[in-house]
């Protein structure tokens, strides 16, 4: 991913569910440069626009080894089912198994069947169900977005 994608990523972003601006997207990006824990890459389709991206993160906790975490991954809107999210998928497991993790985990909405399915076909075995809650602080900082990604 480039600074210069930051306009089509952030359409992207709205398709999987999370509404951004190209400054906000473009801010974020900014805040990846030289994090060798994270990465964000893109599908370019062959007229030159994104059909996708992909970003991931290493989670690291006390109660378990450092392991990177599938942050988002959307395909554009009529370019589904080409193949364009496993060849994501696969960048993203070779970019981790590149650094020594020991493998990759992703978090899916319940609501998101076809997500759910897409993971199982590559591989991904579901290991837990859970809940996920948030607060939004007071004064705190931000964009103003969405805190459940």
């Amino acid at each position: 991913m480039r600074a210069e994608d930051a306009a089509e990523v952030a359409v992207l972003s709205g398709q999987l569910g999370y509404p951004a601006t190209t400054e906000v997207v473009a801010r974020r990006f900014a805040t990846f440069a030289g994090r060798r824990d994270l990465v964000a890459l893109v599908a370019e389709a062959a007229d030159g626009s994104l059909a996708g991206w992909i970003q991931a993160h290493a989670e690291t906790l006390l109660e378990s080894d450092p392991i990177p975490v599938i942050g988002g991954l959307v395909v554009r809107d009529g370019a589904r089912g080409r193949g364009i999210g496993r060849a994501l998928l696969e960048a993203v497991e070779a970019w981790a198994a590149a650094r020594g993790y020991p493998g990759l985990r992703v978090r899916s909405n319940v609501v998101r069947e076809r997500a759910h399915r897409f993971y199982e076909s590559a591989g991904y075995a579901r290991t837990k169900t859970q809940h996920n809650f948030t607060k939004r602080l007071p004064g705190a900082g931000g964009d103003g977005g969405r805190l459940d990604p």
